[in-house]
């Protein structure tokens, strides 16, 4: 490697053209996360240009800092740090910066904290199935049928939802391959489900719902576009209940991995309905929900000895 490649690696010029490899790789999540990464750093930065040499633990302590003191929540300081990270990681790997004997970030991104569950409860989505919205709202009504449609096929995330088409009904079923781990998912079609797929048919769309348009493809920042929509009409909706809760487009598919959870179904049947690579991918979506029946079986197992110590 020419010494001279290692004297300067601007960070800004080095991330771009990271995020413009993951985006021709099709790995648009990734080129996302690298560029709001690199927007923080240059924020940060106050637009000044980065000698990735620079990147030291105190230089990744302040940026940390930085980032807690602009508000941001801690789950969403790991990711930016580890996106950094991964960034950093690159540059090495490519011979474009100094292998050192230990990383930089050693010890400075923190762990991953548990979050409150973001399931419903049985009463919510009773409302939620009850629900009429007023008027001639389409977009409130589509939104909810997507919503409802989710949960009455176990939790099918918006990015495949989006794209089913008739071929996925075969006979009573919906079959479909999750885009983002390729997992055949086969899912039993309810009357409730079949009567929605009926109530959006339309005579030479393709599409079993009136998202994405029939006569043309669409990039990535479209598609992230409706998702934003698609999500502020369930914030409305979300906010509008007798008891207002924060309703996205994964709330359906977490309420019913924890209903499923909450009713003992094994946790192997619900990783594979879910499309899920691992169960600990299922795990963690039920991180919460395993704290509040840990709780609640010690109150099973302790009541009585607790009663009794109460008035002893």
């Amino acid at each position: 490697m020419n010494k001279n490649k290692r004297q300067h690696l601007c960070f800004f010029a080095y991330a771009t053209r990271l995020i413009e490899a993951r985006r021709r790789a099709g790995r648009h999540n990734t080129a996302d996360l690298y560029r709001t990464t690199r927007n923080w750093v240059c924020r940060f930065m106050n637009d000044k240009e980065l000698d990735m040499r620079r990147i030291t633990p105190a230089w990744i302590a302040r940026f940390a800092d930085f980032l807690r003191s602009e508000g941001l929540l801690p789950n969403s300081v790991r990711t930016y740090l580890s996106n950094l990270r991964a960034i950093y990681n690159q540059a090495c790997r490519e011979g474009l910066l100094p292998r050192l004997a230990g990383s930089p970030f050693e010890g400075l991104v923190p762990r991953k904290e548990r979050g409150e569950s973001r399931a419903l409860d049985g009463k919510v989505l009773e409302e939620i199935a009850a629900l009429r919205p007023g008027g001639t709202d389409k977009r409130k009504e589509l939104a909810l049928d997507l919503a409802r449609f989710s949960l009455l096929v176990c939790g099918i995330p918006f990015v495949d939802l989006v794209r089913l088409t008739s071929a996925n009904i075969q006979g009573n079923e919906l079959v479909y391959r999750r885009k983002k781990t390729g997992a055949l998912i086969r899912v039993g079609l309810t009357p409730a489900a079949r009567g929605l797929i009926e109530k959006y048919a339309v005579e030479g769309n393709r599409y079993l719902f009136p998202i994405l348009p029939a006569d043309r493809a669409v990039g990535h920042e479209a598609y992230k576009a409706l998702l934003g929509a698609y999500n502020r009409t369930l914030k409305e909706i979300g906010a509008s209940l007798s008891t207002p809760v924060r309703l996205t487009s994964y709330t359906m598919r977490h309420s019913w991995a924890t209903n499923a959870y909450r009713r003992h179904v094994p946790l192997s049947v619900i990783s594979q309905a879910l499309g899920h690579a691992s169960e600990q991918t299922t795990r963690h979506y039920l991180a919460a929900l395993d704290q509040s029946e840990l709780n609640l079986a010690n109150e099973r197992v302790t009541g009585e000895f607790e009663r009794l110590l109460a008035t002893g």
